[in-house]
């Protein structure tokens, strides 16, 4: 997503910005026929919005801004590589920043370091077979070796378990929750993304509101020592398809403190996976008619 900064912007500019968006630039203007102000919300790179923040005319302020890349967004997706065009080479991974063709990603990479969750390991290899460790234990290290030894994925958090059905060790990565899963189909083992980051799955307050105008969300961890708690709202309803693809994540007090973007009219699943991945596991939803 690009930085909204061109000529038809808020302000004059020269050139537009060709940096990407990383954060939600609020503020409002004074309309000159009417005297009245008129409030915006554009998304911009750092440099431009800390520059259009200063200025009072605008009254305006920056919030973090988080974009959800759907499928169609790629190029294609090669070897775990989620492929976007790069001004400089064929294709570059958006994950992990690799440049090269498509070819060459199918040909001379199998999974992306950027992506744990592109990263498996065959289950039955010389390796697995030799060693003298049990499933969890054999599947954990031998990812582990794959994973973070040779293709250098940056994991943390690392703890091994023995006890557990499907997993055989947990980890975080990019402040995000995995396991390390040994039966995943066609005899492999490898990394999943932990659904509401290993949380139980939230809980709809009022289900049987359909259809429904807007969620909102509530988010584990977030209460503060008052017992306040910070939402989220998503307005699918919306009249206008802009405001449908903004979830919008609020104070307490009813600020503005993030945005994340989720372009296009994406299924319940995908947005709320989004919004976990922005915002932190989900708590409960309430459904609402009104916007």
């Amino acid at each position: 997503m690009r930085c909204s900064t061109d000529p038809s912007s808020i302000a004059p500019a020269d050139d537009p910005c060709d940096g990407d968006a990383t954060h939600m630039l609020l503020g409002s203007t004074r309309d000159s026929e009417t005297g009245k102000r008129e409030s915006f919300m554009d998304p911009v790179c750092k440099p431009c919005g800390e520059s259009y923040a200063r200025r009072p005319a605008l009254k305006a302020r920056l919030v973090p801004l988080h974009v959800h890349m759907p499928e169609s967004a790629f190029i294609e997706i090669v070897e775990g590589h989620r492929l976007v065009k790069d001004p400089e080479h064929e294709a570059r991974c958006f994950d992990c920043g690799t440049t090269g063709s498509p070819t060459w990603f199918r040909f001379q990479t199998n999974g992306c370091s950027g992506r744990p969750e592109s990263i498996t390991v065959l289950r039955y290899s010389r390796d697995f077979l030799r060693s003298g460790l049990d499933r969890s234990e054999k599947s954990a290290r031998l990812w582990w070796d794959y994973a973070v030894d040779f293709l250098h994925t940056h994991v943390e958090d690392w703890r091994v378990v023995t006890d557990h059905a499907e997993f055989s060790a947990y980890f975080t990565f990019r402040d995000r929750e995995y396991a390390v899963k040994y039966n995943l189909l066609d005899f492999r083992f490898g990394a999943v993304k932990l659904t509401n980051r290993g949380r139980p799955e939230p809980e709809i307050i009022n289900p049987e509101l359909d259809p429904y105008n807007q969620a909102v969300f509530y988010f584990h961890g977030r209460m503060t020592d008052s017992g306040a708690e910070p939402f989220a709202t998503w307005t699918p309803g919306h009249p206008n398809v802009t405001d449908r693809e903004l979830v919008i994540l609020y104070t307490p007090e009813g600020g503005i403190s993030e945005v994340l973007r989720v372009p296009g009219l994406r299924g319940w699943a995908e947005t709320t996976e989004a919004i976990c991945d922005a915002f932190g596991p989900i708590s409960r939803v309430k459904l609402q008619t009104r916007i």
